[in-house]
């Protein structure tokens, strides 16, 4: 055997193959780990999905409120039907005929869509809504409470309330409320329950001025919100620039939030420029999807 200690060739050879055996011995976990960090990018829109979903299942009941309200009735300002209007022929609508509406005495008006209902917005709507007034809708101080029963909406159950305000008129005379919403989205298909608790201030920017139409409001909303999604997780949401629900298409179409899910990146949520797209984007740590609204 040739003694490498006195060859230094081999010895050369050796010392080439240990400096390149100790760079891959430290140089594979890095890489190992880079591989892993790409495969681990953070995709999931599950919670941005949910509060903008529990979103627009709200809106969607105050949207039949406003409408099924009527002139005369001592929450009322609608009644006709346009564009914009959610109901149809299908939903039975009782009103109290009560003349006295007050704090201890209010209005209450009842939409039944019965077993199933189809909207105008394509929907299948089924069970009651529950609408409980304490004056007229354009009064300073009256107390809206809306409360779905046993309603489903294409199969996925809303339940709990909304408490609708009137704060009065801004300074460029637009009525405003507030809202305090308490509720639950039951999914379809054992998709499991997201609950939701939400501050709002909603100011009516456009279509006050014309109370008999309805495809001509649009709607500013601020605010924030917590939830808890379908598996179980937990959110906070906090909305940066005014969200911009337009009734003639049915959603919001302009305006951003903030979901940060608990232990993970914030989702910046952007509904884009006003168009009536039915999208809306979410961006996590740069990379940005896009989401249709079902």
């Amino acid at each position: 055997m040739v003694n490498p200690c006195i060859n230094p060739y081999i010895m050369k050879t050796i010392s080439k193959n240990a400096i390149a055996g100790i760079f891959t011995a430290l140089a594979l976990p890095l890489l190992i780990a880079s591989c892993n960090k790409k495969d681990d990018v953070d995709s999931d829109t599950n919670t941005a999905k949910n509060e903008s979903t529990v979103e627009s299942y709200y809106i969607e009941i105050n949207d039949i409120s406003d409408q099924v309200a009527r002139t005369g009735n001592a929450s009322g300002f609608k009644v006709t039907e346009d564009q914009g209007t959610l109901l149809s022929s299908c939903a039975v609508i009782t009103f109290d005929t009560s003349s006295t509406v007050s704090a201890s005495n209010p209005d209450t008006t009842i939409v039944d869509f019965g077993t199933g209902c189809i909207g105008n917005d394509g929907k299948s709507r089924s069970g009651k809504i529950i609408i409980s007034s304490t004056g007229r809708y354009f009064d300073q101080g009256t107390v809206v409470t809306i409360t779905p029963q046993n309603y489903f909406v294409n199969g996925n159950g809303v339940g709990g309330s909304r408490i609708v305000t009137n704060t009065g008129n801004n300074a460029s005379g637009q009525p405003t409320f507030t809202v305090q919403v308490n509720g639950t989205v039951t999914l379809a298909n054992n998709g499991g329950t997201i609950t939701w608790s939400a501050s709002r201030v909603r100011t009516w920017i456009a279509g006050y001025d014309t109370p008999l139409l309805f495809a001509d409001d649009e709607i500013s909303v601020t605010g924030s919100s917590n939830g808890t999604n379908a598996s179980g997780g937990s959110w906070t949401c906090v909305i940066n620039t005014p969200l911009v629900h337009k009734r003639s298409c049915r959603e919001i179409v302009s305006g951003s939030k903030t979901v940060t899910p608990s232990s993970r990146p914030v989702r910046l949520v952007n509904y884009g420029n006003g168009e009536c797209d039915d999208t809306f984007e979410v961006t996590i740590n740069g990379n940005t999807y896009t989401i249709t609204m079902n």
